[in-house]
């Protein structure tokens, strides 16, 4: 199965500004690897379904280029692993150390 790459909103951390954090999410047979992307989005300007910011969200534009060039990232990464045949477990310790 392939690996999937997602960006979600950690709603279960609430920060003490009441934003929640962002996360990538790196999925393959039931084993997933979460990474903060180091910023954070108020819940009620993120829609869950999508997975992106509402249209109403401040700096929304930036947010979700910010989600797509780490997306893309580590689509990347994850590519080379795979061409590389590395075990999945090995190569996200060694994605997310680089």
């Amino acid at each position: 199965m392939k690996a999937t790459v997602s960006v979600i909103c950690y709603k279960h951390k609430v920060l003490a500004n009441g934003e929640s954090p962002l996360m990538l999410r790196i999925a393959k047979d039931g084993k997933r690897t979460m990474k903060s992307l180091g910023i954070s989005v108020n819940p009620i300007y993120w829609d869950f379904a999508k997975g992106q910011p509402k249209t109403n969200c401040p700096n929304r534009n930036i947010i979700k280029q910010l989600i797509l060039n780490t997306e893309m990232e580590y689509q990347s990464k994850l590519l080379q692993k795979e061409i590389q045949k590395e075990e999945f477990i090995e190569a996200l310790e060694n994605v997310f150390k680089k």
